[in-house]
């Protein structure tokens, strides 16, 4: 009798839960651990030497990925991060300042982008945020035009020494079928719309 009545029970509830007209399905994703943010070359830096004005200010990193600071020189800057570039620029100039206190932020992440082609309705180039997927990326290219190929649309990464390239199907995506298709973008990735 007792297996009798759950099963209605179960089945009365199956029944409420498939008419509620919002569904809510939540996925835990681990919070991947913090890293430092890696200086890229056509960054904006700001340099700050505290009560020394005449070398602090906004530098460009160069196509060569290093900057120039005044009595520091051109010092390597790409590839780094803030924190590491302080520590050298502390280095070269206490040689000319007692006890330099140097603070290195970035005012633009020029590096950080990705490249929209093909299919969207504004291909060009876009800024990267902190962990975007390819539909926020797609919807900053404001999405798909009437006659993209979204079955079929091509991430290439660009490694130091080989290019990946991943073929998503959208379609999965865009119907919320298969939110694992939904990849993380990295710096310099090309998207590329049929």
């Amino acid at each position: 009798m007792l297996l009798v009545v759950l099963t209605c029970v179960s089945l009365c509830a199956c029944s409420l839960l498939s008419s509620v007209p919002v569904a809510t399905r939540i996925t835990e994703h681990p919070d991947p651990p913090a890293t430092p943010y890696i200086i890229g070359k056509d960054d904006i830096l700001n340099v700050v030497v505290w009560r020394e004005p005449e070398i602090s200010g906004k530098t460009r990193v160069s196509t060569d990925g290093s900057i120039t600071v005044p009595l520091a020189g051109t010092v390597p800057a790409a590839g780094r991060s803030c924190a590491d570039l302080q520590g050298d620029l502390t280095n070269r100039l206490s040689k000319f300042t007692q006890g330099p206190n140097v603070t290195v932020s970035v005012l633009e992440a020029r590096s950080q982008v990705f490249y929209a082609l093909g299919e969207v309705k504004k291909p060009g180039v876009y800024p990267l945020g902190a962990g975007e997927v390819l539909s926020q990326a797609l919807a900053e290219a404001g999405g798909l035009t009437d006659f993209a190929d979204a079955g079929a649309v091509r991430v290439v990464r660009h490694k130091p020494t080989q290019d990946v390239e991943v073929v998503v199907n959208y379609n999965s995506v865009s119907k919320g079928k298969d939110l694992s298709a939904d990849i993380g973008l990295e710096p310099g990735d090309t998207i590329t719309v049929p």
